[in-house]
């Protein structure tokens, strides 16, 4: 079987990742595919070695995209140079997530020509993106291709939930293929590393804004006792500056805390998870959720904030996540202007549905505040950055309220039995070789598909699933 992967870059970390864990686990399940991946970027890793450059694959705007009958044939004319014929299938990694207008296109003349294909979404233009939603303006009608030979894969039940109602009535079928996850050294769990601070809570995470980066500052201001750390700075230019003022501010609040650790420190990751205390994270949104499964690899506890729409997939498989919080109330009184809370979250929500050319339910203001502002308390993580420094200013002059709130989001770690129950599940139902196997069985499923006539699936549904009042996140807008 010949298989061209493709994504618009081969960056460290995330898709880049998953992409090296997949050729891993076919290697070690002994499964013979002949893999070429095409990427936008030059691939500077060692764990792909069939890896082709096509150009005007990258990131790019509508005004600077390639013509999409250009890119469509430099990724048949490269994938047919290194498999030395036309591939069995194509497997697409986040070909809708608006990054490059041109890609959508470029696919739908591939499909019109009868291509097989995988389209593999890790997240999601219609999902709190309106800038990379604006940008499939020109071919958002052409973003879901659907036929038999045509199938999706998603990271978890919500997305696969979406993705089967918006193809419904359609001969494209969608498989459920959560990312696996790999074995590290056990003896990580105790080597403790001189260089790096006592009692660190590490979150293991680059720096961008849907991590919530002022969640960790609070867990700090109210457990001063504790070291806490992300590991990498932002590679997006847009979120340095906000990077930077958080940097900034928390020095000023004199927190035991450090942004960026792994830029600092001498220390590998692995060296600054050996040696943390435990795993933590405060992110508001995620694809997959590899962050809530891979400490306990490490044979690490988690603590932290839980994101419920995505970790229920993850304790219907038995892994035990009842210490992580969903919410962490704050007075509203700890805002600089508390009633203008409403009027920035309506100006917030109607910016965000006018983004996306939907038309704001009548009531739905008074779901997004009510959703966010329960009993005269704010989630503290459903806040922008301006907002949760002014709630962190008066915190670090009131003891008792940081007592309080210290209280409500304490740092319980779990048992030495539930870390290695936890440990064992993970690696049961997330295993590289039952990954493997299981893409195998997708693309099997795929080539062996009889002819069916082409169409394309309506996105809407899609956005509709997505787009609600009560999923609001002041981290997520403008």
């Amino acid at each position: 079987m010949k298989v061209a992967i493709v994504h618009y870059h081969l960056e460290p970390g995330g898709v880049t990742r998953v992409i090296e864990n997949t050729l891993q686990a076919w290697k070690d399940a002994g499964i013979e595919i002949e893999a070429v991946v095409l990427s936008g970027r030059q691939y500077k890793g060692s764990g792909i070695s069939n890896a082709y450059l096509v150009q005007g694959l990258d990131y790019t705007t509508p005004e600077n995209a390639v013509r999409a009958e250009t890119l469509s044939k430099e990724m048949e004319d490269v994938a047919q140079m290194a498999l030395g014929s036309v591939p069995d299938i194509w497997h697409i990694h986040n070909h809708s997530l608006g990054k490059n207008p041109a890609l959508p296109l470029a696919l739908a003349k591939l499909a019109q020509k009868g291509a097989r294909m995988l389209l593999h979404p890790h997240d999601f233009a219609e999902d709190g993106r309106p800038g990379n939603y604006k940008a499939l303006s020109e071919s958002y009608q052409f973003l879901y291709p659907s036929t038999s030979g045509i199938h999706y894969a998603a990271l978890n039940h919500r997305d696969l939930s979406y993705l089967q109602k918006m193809l419904e009535d359609s001969p494209s079928k969608a498989h459920l293929l959560a990312n696996a996850i790999p074995d590290y050294d056990e003896n990580l769990v105790h080597r403790k590393v001189p260089s790096l601070p006592e009692n660190l809570f590490l979150y293991p995470v680059r720096a961008v804004r849907r991590k919530n980066l002022g969640e960790l500052a609070l867990l700090s201001l109210v457990h001063p006792e504790k070291y806490f750390a992300n590991s990498l700075g932002p590679t997006n230019p847009n979120f340095q500056r906000e990077f930077n003022q958080w940097k900034q501010f928390t020095s000023e609040l004199n927190l035991n805390l450090t942004y960026g650790l792994g830029e600092k420190s001498t220390a590998s990751f692995l060296d600054m998870v050996a040696h943390a205390e435990a795993i933590v994270s405060t992110s508001i949104a995620e694809g997959f959720g590899l962050g809530f499964l891979e400490p306990w690899t490490f044979g690490k506890g988690l603590c932290g904030r839980n994101i419920p729409e995505i970790t229920k997939d993850f304790e219907n498989l038995g892994i035990n996540l009842q210490n992580l919080y969903s919410r962490c109330e704050v007075s509203l009184d700890f805002l600089d202007k508390p009633k203008k809370l409403r009027t920035s979250i309506q100006k917030n929500l109607e910016g965000f549905y006018q983004s996306y050319e939907v038309v704001l339910p009548k009531n739905g203001v008074d779901q997004a505040y009510h959703s966010i502002v329960q009993n005269g308390k704010v989630d503290f993580g459903r806040l922008d950055e301006c907002l949760q420094k002014q709630i962190l200013t008066k915190l670090s002059g009131s003891k008792i309220e940081a007592d309080r709130i210290r209280e409500q989001i304490p740092l319980n770690l779990p048992t030495g039995d539930v870390v290695e129950r936890n440990q064992r599940a993970v690696k049961l139902q997330f295993s590289q070789i039952e990954y493997g196997k299981k893409l195998y069985s997708i693309y099997n499923e795929v080539i062996s598909a009889k002819d069916a006539k082409l169409t394309f699936a309506h996105g809407r549904k899609l956005l509709d699933a997505f787009l609600s009042p009560k999923r609001l996140n002041l981290l997520r807008t403008n």
